[in-house]
C-alpha cells in the first residue's frame, strides 16, 4: 500500500500500523466534513448522467426523430459526444490538476455541467433544431463528468492518508452510482408527468449548490503548502524581492500552457498496473453504456414495461452496485493488506459474473420479466440485484491507482483512466447501434454484456503486476525527467 505523500508516495511500510483506522469514525471533524462534501458533490454531478435514458422516446418525439434516428442520434451520437469529448477534456484537466488549485478546478468543472443543463431545460425548442442545443448541453455535462474524476481522486488522495484511501475511493465510486441511479429513477417518474426537461432542471440545482460549497469550504493542501513555501522563500530572500519591486518571483494563481507536463502520459504507461487498468476500461464500459443508454427503452418497448417501471430495474441495479461497492471495497482493502495478488481475483471474478444476469434478462420471454400490470417481475429485479456485483471493481481499481502512483502524477493518471473509461462509454453505444442493425436488439445487447468477460480476463493479469509495482517505493515507480 502506498504511503502518505509526505513520506514519498509509493510504497513504504510506515502506514502498516494505521491499516485498521480507515473508518469515518477515526477522521477528524474537519476531515469528515470534507469527506461528506466530496461524496455529495460526486453524487450531485452524476444525477444528470442518466436523465435522458428513461425518456428517450419522448425526447425523440419532441425533436421529430424516426425510431432509427432515436438510436443513432440520441443513443449513439449524443453518448459519443458526452463521453469522448469529456474524456478528451480530461487529458487537459489531468496535467492541470497536477499544477493548479484543485478546489477552484473542481468548482469550475461542476459549474460547466450544471449551467448548460439548466439553460437547456429552460430554452431548448421543440423542433429538429432543438437537438443541436440538446447535444451541446450533453457534451458540456460530459466535460464536467470527465474533468471531475482526475480532480476528485487527486484531491482526495492528498487530503486523506493512505489508510483511508480505499474508504474514500469506495465512497466516491458509490456516490457516482447512486447519483446516476437516482437521477435515472427520478427522470423515469417525473419525465412522463411533467415533460423530459423537468428532470434536467431539478438536478442542476443541487449541482450548483455543491459548486458553491466546494469553492467556499474546501482547501487544497498542496496550495497551502506552496503558499507557505513561497512565504518562507520570500522572507529569506528580501533582496531579490526588493530588486523585483516587491513582486513575487514565481507568481501563483495561474499556469502557462507550456508548464503543463504532457510527457507524464508517456511515463505513467511504464507502470504495468496502469497499463492493465487502462486496457480493461474500454471493454468494461461497453456493458455499462448499454445499461444507461438502451436498457430502459428496451424494457419499455420490447418487454412491455411502463416507463416508470423500467427505470426501477436500472435503479435496483444502481442500488445493488452501491452495496457491492461498499462491501467490495471493504473486503478488497482487507485482501490488499494481506495478499495483494488475491485482489485481482476478486474484481476479475465479479466483473465476469455480472454479465450473466443481464444476458438472462434480455433473453428472457416477456412473461418472465414483465407482469400483466406492466411492472417488472421479482425475477427481473432479482437479476438486476445480482448484476450489481459489477460495482465491486470500481472502488478497488481507483484505490489501486491511488496507491501505486505518486502524488505528482495522480491527476494525470486519473485523466488517462477517465479517457479510456469514456472511450468505452462513448464508442459503446455506436458499436451497439451497429450490431443492432445487423443482429437485432436482443443479440446486440447480449454481445455487449459479454465484454465484461474480456474486462475480467485483463483484470486477472494484475495478479502478477500489482505486487511488483506496489513493492517499489515512491518516485522509483516512474522515470523522472532529466533536469
Amino acid at each position: 500500500r502506498g504511503g502518505d505523500d509526505s513520506g514519498g508516495g509509493g510504497g513504504g511500510g510506515g502506514n502498516s500500523k494505521r491499516s485498521g483506522d480507515g473508518s469515518p469514525e477515526n477522521m477528524s471533524t474537519e476531515m469528515r466534513w470534507t469527506f461528506v462534501l466530496l461524496v455529495v458533490t460526486a453524487c450531485c454531478l452524476h444525477l444528470d448522467q442518466n436523465c435522458a435514458a428513461p425518456n428517450l422516446s419522448a425526447i425523440a418525439s419532441d425533436f421529430q426523430m424516426t425510431p432509427m434516428q432515436k438510436d443513432t442520434r440520441l443513443g449513439g451520437m449524443v453518448q459519443f459526444g458526452f463521453f469522448l469529448i469529456g474524456g478528451a477534456v480530461s487529458l487537459l484537466v489531468g496535467p492541470a490538476t497536477d499544477q493548479v488549485d484543485r478546489v477552484t478546478l473542481l468548482s469550475a468543472v461542476v459549474l460547466s455541467g450544471a449551467v448548460p443543463s439548466l439553460l437547456m431545460s429552460l430554452w431548448v425548442p421543440s423542433s429538429k433544431a432543438g437537438f443541436f442545443y440538446f447535444f451541446l448541453a450533453r457534451v458540456c455535462t460530459g466535460v464536467a463528468i470527465g474533468g471531475s474524476f482526475p480532480v476528485l481522486f487527486s484531491l482526495a488522495a492528498d487530503i486523506f492518508p493512505a489508510s483511508k484511501r480505499t474508504l474514500v475511493s469506495t465512497a466516491i465510486s458509490a456516490a457516482v452510482n447512486v447519483g446516476a441511479a437516482v437521477g435515472g429513477l427520478m427522470a423515469g417518474i417525473i419525465g412522463p408527468r411533467f415533460g423530459w426537461r423537468m428532470p434536467f432542471r431539478i438536478v442542476s440545482i443541487p449541482a450548483l449548490v455543491c459548486a458553491l460549497l466546494v469553492r467556499l469550504f474546501l482547501v487544497d493542501p498542496r496550495t497551502v503548502k506552496l503558499k507557505k513555501k513561497a512565504q518562507e522563500e520570500a522572507s529569506s530572500n528580501q533582496a531579490a524581492s526588493a530588486w523585483l519591486g516587491g513582486q513575487d518571483m514565481n507568481p501563483s494563481g495561474y499556469v502557462r500552457m507550456e508548464e503543463l507536463d504532457f510527457l507524464k502520459f508517456r511515463r505513467i504507461l511504464n507502470v504495468r498496473t496502469n497499463m492493465l487498468i487502462f486496457a480493461q476500461a474500454l471493454p468494461g464500459c461497453i456493458p455499462l453504456s448499454c445499461i444507461t443508454t438502451f436498457l430502459s427503452d428496451y424494457l419499455s418497448v420490447e418487454q412491455g414495461m411502463d416507463v416508470q417501471a423500467s427505470t426501477a430495474v436500472t435503479a435496483v441495479f444502481g442500488v445493488s452496485c452501491l452495496c457491492f461497492a461498499v462491501s467490495g471495497g471493504y473486503f478488497g482493502s482487507k485482501l490488499y493488506d494481506k495478499r495483494k495478488e488475491h485482489l485481482p481475483l476478486l474484481i476479475g471474478a465479479t466483473s465476469c459474473l455480472a454479465s450473466l444476469p443481464f444476458i438472462v434478462l434480455v433473453n428472457s420471454p416477456k412473461s418472465a420479466v414483465t407482469s400483466p400490470s406492466g411492472r417488472p417481475t421479482v425475477f427481473a429485479l432479482f437479476l438486476a440485484l445480482c448484476a450489481g456485483c459489477a460495482g465491486t471493481a470500481g472502488p478497488n481499481i481507483r484505490a489501486i491507482l491511488m496507491n501505486v502512483n505518486d502524488s505528482e502524477v495522480r491527476g494525470t493518471v486519473f485523466s488517462a483512466f477517465t479517457l479510456f473509461d469514456d472511450l468505452g462509454k462513448g464508442i459503446g453505444p455506436s458499436i451497439i447501434v451497429a450490431m443492432t442493425a445487423v443482429f437485432g436488439r436482443r443479440m446486440a445487447y447480449t454481445l455487449a454484456f459479454t465484454m465484461w468477460w474480456l474486462s475480467g480476463a485483463v483484470l486477472f493479469q494484475l495478479r502478477s503486476a500489482l505486487p511488483l509495482d506496489v513493492s517499489r517505493s515512491g518516485n522509483s515507480l516512474l522515470p523522472t525527467k532529466s533536469k
